[in-house]
């Protein structure tokens, strides 16, 4: 009875975990879309030495959103823009999310800097303040197609689409004629915000019909916005990231990070360089206005930056020291309990006890569906069935080792299955800086690699619990009811006179 007592308390806190570890992962995905960061310090970018630019009469930015390096290399009118100036790579940063990217830009502070890590679908409050290249320059103007809460984080003296809901009506068939007036008119600083690559890219791929058409769209739009600014501009026409093929974005892999930007107008020479830094380019665009940027913006002259690039270790944020420490020895103490609740077992089933299901999971759900990371759309679905449904060979072989192992001790079966998942999935928590969640505390759960794996590890550590939860109870059934039991011993069954 105390054993049947103790097998059902189990089960209760199995069942408990599972619940409670699913509503968990659900904030964790809004805490990575939602919640800023306290500002660190920035990146270390290389020193080099070279001029900046110097001021000219007008500058024209245009930011074609989603684009990468082979999509910008099929657009005729950024190809022939780039032949007559500077083309560069640029190292966007990470996160690689559209707003954090602008802030940079027009800020001259990475994202680690700003605290900006994702903070979708809403305006910066405050935004941008006097400190801004836009706030700067009076009169500054920035049109964007769509997304307005972007540029209306960015401190310009004026911004359109107006901050609403929904677009203006019409705001669809009208915009460009608008960009086109603002980059044509007496503005010192206007910037053109083009997002129907990234459009096309979240919903259909870059593989589609869609994202080669609004290839063709933006480059068109490109050359309106060209062939209507002043004969005295200089160009600054750059991405914030690119796609994953399926569509996505926002790890640190180099394909997503870096991106084209080129440089061409008066007092401009020709040539190539880079990868530089997003606050180099955003060094740039203040020199060209005479604009100062903060003391501690990492961003260097535009000739400084170009004698020496930049690579991941300069603008990938690491891990602290202490986080790492504990991660590891989460895992230690993991690894430690199941060599304690497999050793005890003969021979080979040592080894055929030992958490297979674990890496089975994660193997499947890389083959089957994709390396999860920040910029894979399958880690941020509340559900997560596409995850599940990947992983679910991990589970299956999970189920069966526990039937197999159960009935030589059950509570050495769990801890043997659970003990180094569990470990694991608190050091990822760890290692993301996430663990004040668990009571509450509102914290960005950002950093490279392990934030992409976080929802998925949680994600599998829920469903093993739930997995383990009825392994257990059909352990017990078969115990109480089934064949094996002799006569006179199962349950409600009188013993033979």
């Amino acid at each position: 009875m105390k054993r049947d007592a103790a097998r059902a308390a189990i089960v209760g806190v199995l069942a408990l975990a599972f619940y409670v570890v699913a509503d968990f992962r659900r904030e964790v995905i809004a805490a990575i879309v939602s919640n800023d960061a306290p500002p660190a310090a920035g990146p270390r970018l290389p020193a080099g030495t070279g001029a900046g630019l110097g001021p000219v009469p007008h500058v024209r930015v245009v930011l074609v959103d989603g684009a990468g390096l082979d999509t910008a290399a099929a657009m005729p009118v950024w190809n022939e823009l780039c032949a007559r100036g500077l083309e560069l790579r640029l190292d966007v940063g990470f996160p690689t999310v559209s707003l954090p990217i602008q802030l940079a830009l027009w800020s001259g502070h990475a994202q680690q800097q700003t605290g900006v890590l994702f903070h979708s679908g809403k305006v910066v409050k405050p935004p941008l303040g006097a400190a801004a290249i836009p706030a700067q320059v009076p009169g500054s103007i920035a049109i964007a197609e769509s997304h307005p809460y972007i540029v209306h984080s960015l401190g310009f003296a004026e911004t359109r689409p107006p901050l609403d809901k929904k677009l203006p009506e019409g705001w669809a068939g009208r915009w460009v004629d608008e960009a086109a007036a603002a980059v044509a008119g007496p503005a010192r600083l206007a910037f053109v915000h083009i997002l129907k690559i990234d459009t096309a890219g979240h919903k259909a791929g870059k593989a589609s019909a869609a994202w080669r058409t609004a290839t063709t769209d933006a480059d068109a739009i490109l050359a309106r916005l060209v062939a209507a600014a002043p004969a005295d501009s200089r160009w600054f026409v750059l991405s914030d990231h690119d796609h994953i093929a399926g569509g996505g974005h926002g790890g640190e892999a180099r394909a997503i990070r870096i991106v084209r930007a080129c440089i061409a107008g008066p007092g401009v020479r020709t040539g190539t360089g880079g990868p530089i830094h997003i606050t180099d380019l955003s060094r740039a665009i203040a020199d060209s206005l005479g604009a100062t940027l903060p003391a501690d913006s990492p961003g260097r002259s535009l000739e400084a930056a170009i004698a020496a690039p930049v690579d991941d270790d300069d603008v990938l944020p690491g891990l602290p020291g202490r986080r790492v420490v504990v991660a590891w020895a989460l895992l230690l103490a993991g690894l430690a309990a199941t060599l304690w609740a497999v050793w005890s077992r003969p021979g080979w089933q040592r080894l055929a006890a030992a958490p297979w299901w674990w890496p089975v999971a994660m193997l499947s759900l890389c083959l089957i569906e994709m390396v999860p990371s920040l910029s894979t759309p399958m880690i941020y679905k509340p559900k997560g069935l596409d995850m599940a449904q990947a992983f679910s060979p991990g589970l299956a072989v999970l189920a069966v080792t526990l039937m197999l192992t159960a009935r030589a001790g059950w509570a050495r079966a769990l801890v043997a299955q659970l003990a180094l998942p569990i470990a694991g999935t608190l050091a990822v928590l760890i290692a993301c800086g996430g663990l004040p969640m668990v009571w509450g505390e509102r914290v960005c759960p950002i950093v490279p690699l392990w934030s992409g794996w976080l929802p998925v590890v949680l994600l599998m550590a829920s469903s093993a619990a739930a997995v383990a939860a009825l392994v257990l109870l059909a352990t017990a059934v078969l115990s109480a009811f089934g064949p094996s039991a002799p006569p006179g011993t199962r349950r409600n069954e009188p013993a033979a006179p």
